[in-house]
């Protein structure tokens, strides 16, 4: 049997261990990290793998052997965003316990899950649990900057063995959702795509005291201008389906017609309006539905004084499954008009994997035991994971994103992710660490383990 009090202390220690070790992305400086994971599993017996993609660009993988199903891979970051350190509480790389929570930058993205994983691997590998699969272990680098070329991505690129396996586990899902007095978990099994643009605007330049309306930034502040309050067409995915029928099905009759009507482009709008969920959930609700475009960087001119030749806006747009470049494009050339050019700067499709699977039917059975009172949903996440440097390059691979979060009414923890003072609950961190390490279990033939 297993001390899960030994295993608090010990996973709350590698986290705290964790977070100690600055790894702001950029520049990464992941090695440290993948130095630190790397001498716990080899006091453990497994023989971990390192490799620097650059210099300080660190990944660190393990594997522990099995049968003959389907590998397993649980996947993890360890890069982090930057922090302002003069606005937290408590020092973000101090890795510090106050009140039950352990503060850090990285301690809810995802330097959690990372500890989490690495103790289901100890616990296998000290239990002598030989399961009917291989579970591999990662910890990878660069995931926050986007790109992915010195981590997972770059691991697939150059060192494919020690990361191929069909079924990944990672980031992105687990949030315990309060829906008209029902609880669910998400298990993030899709997500949005990426379609970034730049628009340009030419005019003629001229001195600033002759101001003339062929001005380069007028256009452009025209044409996006138009973006503000524009809704783009509804398309709900077959994922967002599933989500709304999974929470409409525990819900009163008009809740659950408000969520259906989600569905319906002609009601969409309204039924949106109506749900009685929170004003940020509505928010989230809302960009699911349709492509979104955000207008977040601005270039134009270079002295005060001078009318310049050339203004230029960079978009993020957000692509539902289903939906192309050209899709996307079309939604948006009537709103900005004629006077602009329209450059796609990149360019990744939406992903979705499935929730009529063998693995997200062991995640129903666990949680079912773990928390009988909240249901298990399929979710799709408006930004991105480490899904989208491994889905282009192995398009079979099915990635899901569960990392079990109970969230008290009022809690504001999850949203504190790349905020200030991040923090997670020491009880949030055993509880997932134990629901992962039972999942992993029943998933590898060993039903016993539910306990």
């Amino acid at each position: 049997m297993i001390d899960w009090d030994e295993v608090r202390g010990e996973v709350v220690a590698h986290l705290q261990n964790l977070i100690r070790i600055d790894t702001t992305n950029p520049p990464g400086n992941e090695s440290q990290a993948a130095r630190y994971l790397a001498g716990v599993l080899r006091r453990e017996g497994i023989e971990p793998l390192c490799t620097e993609s650059a210099p300080g660009r660190g990944n660190v993988t393990a594997r522990l052997q099995g049968g003959s199903e389907a590998p397993l891979l649980l996947l993890g970051h360890t890069d982090v965003v930057g922090c302002e350190p003069e606005k937290w509480t408590h020092p973000p790389f101090g890795g510090e316990v106050h009140r039950g929570y352990v503060w850090g930058r990285g301690a809810l993205d995802m330097k959690n899950m990372v500890a989490a994983e690495l103790m289901v691997v100890l616990l296998l590998k000290r239990q002598g649990l030989r399961l009917n699969r291989q579970v591999l272990f990662a910890a990878t680098a660069d995931e926050e900057a986007g790109k992915g070329n010195h981590g997972i991505g770059w691991l697939l690129d150059h060192h494919p063995e020690q990361v191929d396996a069909p079924l990944v586990l990672t980031e992105g899902g687990g949030s315990d959702l309060r829906v008209g007095g029902k609880r669910f978990y998400t298990c993030q099994i899709g997500q949005k795509g990426i379609c970034r643009l730049r628009v340009r605007a030419t005019g003629r330049p001229g001195h600033g005291s002759m101001p003339h309306a062929d001005s380069a930034i007028l256009k452009l502040c025209q044409a996006l201008g138009r973006l503000r309050g524009a809704e783009l067409p509804v398309h709900p995915c077959a994922t967002l389906r599933a989500f709304v029928e999974g929470i409409a099905a525990r819900q009163g009759e008009e809740t659950a017609s408000l969520l259906r009507g989600l569905l319906d482009p002609a009601r969409s709008p309204a039924a949106l309006s109506a749900l009685p969920v929170e004003e940020e959930f509505r928010e989230v609700l809302g960009a699911l539905l349709r492509n979104t475009a955000s207008v977040n960087l601005l270039q134009g001119g270079s002295k005060i004084n001078v009318i310049p030749a050339e203004a230029t806006a960079l978009v993020d747009g957000r692509l539902v499954p289903g939906q192309t470049q050209e899709d996307f494009l079309a939604e948006l050339q009537p709103c900005l008009g004629e006077e602009v050019e329209v450059e796609v700067i990149q360019y990744s499709p939406a992903l979705e994997a499935g929730a009529d699977t063998e693995f997200f039917r062991a995640i129903e059975t666990v949680m079912g035991q773990r928390d009988p009172e909240a249901v298990v949903v399929p979710w799709i996440s408006t930004g991105g994971t480490d899904a989208k440097h491994i889905c282009p390059r192995r398009p079979r691979t099915q990635v899901y994103g569960f990392m079990p979060h109970k969230q008290a009414p009022g809690e504001e923890e999850m949203r504190l992710i790349h905020g200030h003072d991040e923090r997670t609950s020491i009880e949030n961190l055993v509880f997932a660490t134990r629901a992962l390490y039972d999942l992993v279990c029943f998933f590898g033939g060993q039903p016993a383990s539910l306990r």
